[in-house]
């Protein structure tokens, strides 16, 4: 192995280096609530969002969150929008708030690359997890553009590789008639500026939407000033049986990054930064293809797109040269999916099918950075990896109450690795997997359902868990790229029992899901001495627990959610893994907890007009548990203390004109979401320290949208 550096690529590995808004006659509805419905009990979804029929093929819990309810939560990434429903967590390893870590069942995802990414995003059908670690980077993401995000929980049979926890889709608005204008302009703590547009408009047989955001911040800590620019535009036509839109995303952003700091530090100054002038600089375009049509009976839908993005990631490091990261990515693909019903023995029978495949040309290059004079190239690589998935699916009424459905898919990855430095390093990883998903719903009781399911899901091993798996040549720390063993994949049997429940003429919705998903082949990193390490496949891990909420809407537009998550993560196979503290390496056994997946979540949330139509005040709260931090796989050490943190918001109509006064973490309280070990190279000998990253404290936002 090549010696290499830590960067942002390796932080979470190693020693770091440093709702559904409906409408009612008179009220917006602001709240989450679950969106499987009571007959059938599946989820409104397909590979291709633009096919809206019910596919009886995901029998499962789902959640739905309407833009209009983003919009009036103010939140700045998907994390923070999947912040209310069950059992979903955030963290802040990166030490800023646009770049936030999600768990949810246990699993992740992320935009740190080296996090072991079991949750999957798309946008209109396309996938955001990028080809290099499966990372997702929020900070790109049309977020201020979506109609709404669906999240489907458990593994995702129809979109396929690494949705072990969830899969995500991101809907896009698109124009509609009466045409709507609407310019926002809002500021706040921190000396933070946004400036958004949004137009859309319908004329016969074409529509259009254009939304465009610009945001600058100081930060809250020490050189963590951030700027975003984003920019989509969509373009539809219905015409000669076809419904197509044609649309476009981009973003050039840069942030600075705080990461963690001593535990000392953050009790006494939270926003300092111990590795200033780390941040993060991506340039990222999608062009989106969507269409379909009726075929006879059926529903053919189309998709093809094309992405491309560059990133530049630059880490200081406490001892020796600073680090720098440069990844080009150029990605196309595409899907087709066909959708009908026919009778069979006087009974519906539903059934899909499809094909979707990409290609994704992705360079990595890291560069030592010296104090002066030009940055030398370490390590350089390259993959043109090509993936192909079918699936199909059926779903078949037994009886009148009673559902069957049956969904497969089978995939092929192959994951070339050719290093650019020396092509005799050059090698090819292949992986092929079938996962399938039974279910049943019954809905043989007025406003009740019940489903259970049994489903799989996997994740192939990322390139850069490949690039340092031989034990024979376990990479130094900080390590580097290299060809090593192909890991097996990560395999997830999945087993969930649900209810779903009303009670009529009350607006009361109630839900409750238990779950289990055995993990086989899970990829750690294993530390067999205090200064290597290398990714193994260490053997089985379990994610296990439950979820309940219930919502409350009033005649009067009162709305109420409560929402209850328990996860219990843990190892279920001894090993010997890397931490950061000494000796470098732990020993885990079955039975220990995975870090940062605390144990018990609540989340609740009122929304309250004051004065019908003009004035609406809400309030929504957090409870998280406690977590071990990363790097105490063995449980062996003080684990993050349980915090609760409350916003609250007021929003004013006043026809054209719209306020939000808004106000994160009302109450001030201090609380920390992260937790790693790593040497404090300002104190001498630098030690082995708990390093924590603060939350932020309370701040103030004001914005003013005007409809023109």
């Amino acid at each position: 192995m090549k010696n290499g550096f830590c960067a942002r690529t390796l932080s979470a590995l190693v020693l770091p280096c440093g709702v559904v808004a409906g409408l009612t006659a008179q009220q917006r509805d602001t709240l989450p609530r679950d969106t499987t419905t009571l007959a059938p009990v599946v989820v409104t979804a397909s590979r291709l969002p633009s096919v809206r029929e019910l596919l009886r093929g995901l029998t499962g819990r789902t959640a739905t969150l309407q833009g209009a309810d983003l919009d009036a939560r103010g939140v700045r990434s998907l994390a923070d929008a999947l912040e209310v429903l069950p059992g979903v967590t955030t963290s802040d390893e990166l030490g800023a708030p646009s770049q936030l870590d999600v768990t949810l069942r246990g699993f992740e995802v992320s935009p740190t690359i080296g996090v072991p990414q079991g949750i999957t995003v798309y946008v209109d059908g396309v996938r955001a997890n990028e080809p290099d670690a499966n990372e997702v980077n929020f900070d790109i993401l049309p977020l201020e553009d979506v109609e709404r995000v669906e999240v489907v929980y458990g593994p995702s049979v129809l979109l396929g590789r690494n949705s072990l926890g969830a899969a995500v889709n991101l809907v896009t608005r698109r124009g509609a008639s009466p045409g709507a204008r609407v310019i926002e302009m809002s500021g706040g703590s921190y000396e933070r500026f946004e400036l958004r547009l949004q137009a859309g408009d319908r004329h016969g047989i074409w529509d259009y939407y254009v939304g465009a955001r610009y945001e600058d911040e100081d930060g809250w800590r020490q050189v963590t000033q951030s700027r975003l620019a984003t920019l989509f535009g969509k373009v539809g036509v219905v015409a000669g049986g076809w419904n197509a839109t044609l649309s476009y995303s981009g973003a050039a952003n840069r942030i600075y990054q705080a990461g963690s700091l001593p535990e000392d530090v953050v009790a006494t100054r939270p926003d300092s930064n111990f590795t200033p002038n780390d941040n993060f600089a991506p340039r990222s375009h999608l062009v989106t293809l969507n269409a379909e049509r009726s075929i006879g009976g059926s529903r053919l839908a189309l998709n093809l797109f094309g992405r491309s993005l560059g990133t530049d990631q630059f880490n200081k490091n406490g001892a020796g040269p600073d680090a720098r990261e440069r990844n080009h990515e150029r990605i196309g693909g595409g899907a087709v999916q066909l959708v009908g019903s026919t009778r069979v023995a006087d009974r519906n029978l539903s059934w899909f099918g499809g094909v979707d495949g990409d290609y994704a040309h992705t360079v990595v290059g890291l560069y030592a950075v010296p104090a002066s004079g030009q940055d030398s190239l370490t390590d350089s690589v390259r993959s043109n990896e090509v993936d192909v998935g079918v699936f199909a699916g059926a779903s078949y009424d037994v009886i009148p109450s009673l559902t069957a459905t049956v969904v497969g898919r089978y995939d092929y990855i192959s994951l070339p690795f050719n290093d650019l430095l020396d092509p005799a390093h050059s090698g090819r990883n292949v992986y092929r997997r079938f996962t399938p998903r039974v279910g049943l719903s019954w809905t043989g009781l007025h406003g009740q359902a019940v489903y259970v399911s049994v489903s799989r899901g996997f994740r192939p091993a990322a390139l850069v868990e490949i690039a340092c798996s031989d034990a024979t040549a376990a990479c130094p720390l900080p390590f580097a790229l290299g060809p090593d063993p192909a890991l097996r994949s990560v395999v997830a049997m999945n087993y969930e029992l649900g209810w779903r429940g009303s009670v009529p003429g009350t607006g009361v919705a109630l839900s409750a899901d238990v779950f289990r998903t055995d993990v086989q082949d899970d990829i750690f990193f294993v530390a067999p001495t205090a200064t290597t390490g290398f990714f193994q496949n260490i053997g089985n891990t379990r994610r296990q627990g439950l979820e309940a909420s219930v919502r409350w809407v009033t005649t009067g537009g009162v709305q109420l959610y409560v929402n209850y998550g328990r996860t219990d993560a843990t190892f279920q196979t001894a090993a010997l893994l890397s931490t950061g503290r000494a000796p470098g390496n732990e020993s885990v056994g079955p039975g220990d907890h995975i870090p940062m997946t605390p144990a018990d979540r609540i989340n609740a949330g009122v929304s309250w007009p004051l004065v019908k139509d003009a004035v609406r005040v809400r309030v929504d709260a957090r409870y998280i548990g406690r977590q071990y931090l990363r790097g105490d796989e063995a449980n062996v050490t003080a684990r993050l203390p349980d915090y609760t943190v409350a916003d609250a918001s007021l929003e004013l109509s006043l026809g054209r004109y719209e306020i939000r006064l808004m106000v994160p973490n009302i109450f001030d309280h201090h609380y920390v979401t992260f937790g790693t070990f790593a040497e404090n190279p300002a104190e001498p000998g630098s030690p082995i320290q708990r390093f924590l990253t603060p939350g932020q404290p309370r701040h103030f936002l004001a914005s003013l949208s005007v409809d023109f």
